[in-house]
């Protein structure tokens, strides 16, 4: 049965065939959101069951040469072969190869999904992405409330569901937000002030624009509270790639300019940001972290050590225990070799690219936005990833990965001219002459 619906933020119609299996896919992706704003575990096990429901589901051609497929098929040979020849396990009886096994082979599930079972066009992943912003200001808000002492700190099942209670540093005077850790959560909140720039200019109205830069603000204010500094570099990049995807260079340049002078006073300054060490003491950490961590991977250099190996080595090395090398792309050489390295620049490459084709093919303002901020995100999160390795937690892997796979499949619809259940350009054309009611 054909229901007709409109689509708050435009005014305009479209049909929604009704289905039972629409309406389940998109209750799935709605779960995946909800579980990304409020859990650092719950994204993994609802990406699981999603997985487990994919392979029963799905009767279509498997694609193992499509983007970003073949990338998430080649960590997985790769992640058996590091192991095989470096193997190791966890808590004595664990293959630590199956962990990126599992999880390449989920992104994979998830991404012929997205494009097969789930087959969305532009329009409905501006207004998912539009719903998870506006959810994402429970995280936002969690974060503040835990600046001010107002979120309980007890141990509680409710509150633990709720992202209420700190799964470590509940003394620190960093708030951790719905995450498992400050800069974790400072990740998911750059993310989230990218899409209050890009809800202001997709959204019609001026108190909606209005209601954009406000959220914006405080979800900027929550930024703070998390004490990260490297979350403040990556939302400069985000927002200079947002920028420089609408096609406005000038613009470009002089929000560089003016967002690097107001960088470097919130960078430098330690009473701006709430946190107990000064720069030089974190810097010197880092650099720590990053020469014993290239020491691993010129041990290690072709087949890497695998993540949560990576703790074990370093702990042998160093006498201290850390989860990860503290920066994406050394992350990415240490956790995977060369090979490994070369796989994820060629995934950023590629959906680079791809992303800055589908934006010049776009026929809508609204549609090219959506690819700008998508590709934002991306960049954001590597900019993050220049202090840290937030997408090796699957709460923020899963939000870097869904980027990815939309600016994919939204490339394949708008430029190599594969259909879309809702919102093909046909569709797109008798909507607007009123034929399609």
């Amino acid at each position: 049965m054909l229901r007709v619906l409109q689509f708050w933020d435009k005014g305009s119609l479209f049909v929604d065939m009704g289905s039972h299996k629409e309406r389940s896919n998109e209750r799935w992706m709605q779960l995946l959101g909800i579980t990304i704003i409020i859990s650092p575990v719950f994204p993994a096990v609802v990406l699981l069951l999603l997985g487990v429901v994919i392979l029963f589901t799905n009767k279509d051609k498997w694609n193992l040469l499509g983007w970003p497929e073949r990338i998430f098929l080649g960590f997985m040979v790769w992640s058996l072969i590091s192991w095989f020849f470096n193997p190791y396990l966890l808590m004595g009886w664990l293959p630590v190869g199956l962990i990126p096994v599992l999880m390449f082979g989920l992104y994979y599930l998830l991404s012929r999904w997205v494009k097969v079972g789930l087959n969305w066009d532009w329009r409905r992943f501006q207004k998912y992405y539009l719903q998870f912003w506006l959810f994402g200001m429970y995280a936002a808000v969690v974060t503040i409330l835990q600046r001010v002492d107002w979120i309980p700190t007890k141990k509680s099942t409710l509150f633990y569901l709720l992202g209420f209670y700190p799964m470590q540093q509940a003394a620190s005077v960093r708030s951790i937000g719905t995450a498992s850790n400050s800069n974790l959560a400072a990740a998911m909140l750059i993310c989230l002030a990218l899409l209050s720039i890009y809800a202001s200019s997709v959204l019609v109205g001026r108190w909606r624009k209005t209601g954009a830069f406000v959220t914006f603000a405080v979800i900027c204010l929550a930024i703070w509270c998390t004490g990260s500094r490297g979350a403040w570099v990556g939302l400069v990049i985000g927002l200079l790639i947002q920028v420089w995807m609408t096609g406005n260079r000038k613009r470009t340049i002089l929000l560089f300019l003016g967002l690097v002078m107001l960088g470097l006073v919130i960078y430098t300054n330690q009473t701006l940001i709430p946190r107990e060490e000064t720069l030089f003491a974190t810097a010197e950490v880092r650099i720590f972290v990053w020469q014993n961590s290239f020491r691993l991977f010129t041990e290690n250099w072709l087949t890497g050590v695998l993540p949560l190996h990576f703790s074990y080595l370093f702990d042998q090395l160093t006498g201290r225990y850390l989860f990860h090398a503290h920066n994406v792309f050394l992350g990415m050489a240490t956790d995977f070799g060369v090979v490994g390295l070369l796989l994820f620049l060629s995934l950023i490459v590629v959906t680079t690219s791809r992303a800055r084709r589908w934006r010049k093919s776009a026929k809508t303002k609204e549609e090219k936005r959506l690819a700008g901020v998508l590709i934002s995100i991306i960049f954001a999160l590597l900019g993050h990833g220049m202090y840290d390795y937030p997408i090796l937690a699957p709460q923020i892997g899963l939000i870097f990965m869904i980027s990815v796979i939309v600016i994919h499949d939204q490339y394949e619809k708008c430029c190599l001219g594969r259909p879309a259940r809702l919102g093909g350009e046909g569709r797109t054309a008798s909507m607007a002459k009123g034929k399609l009611v």
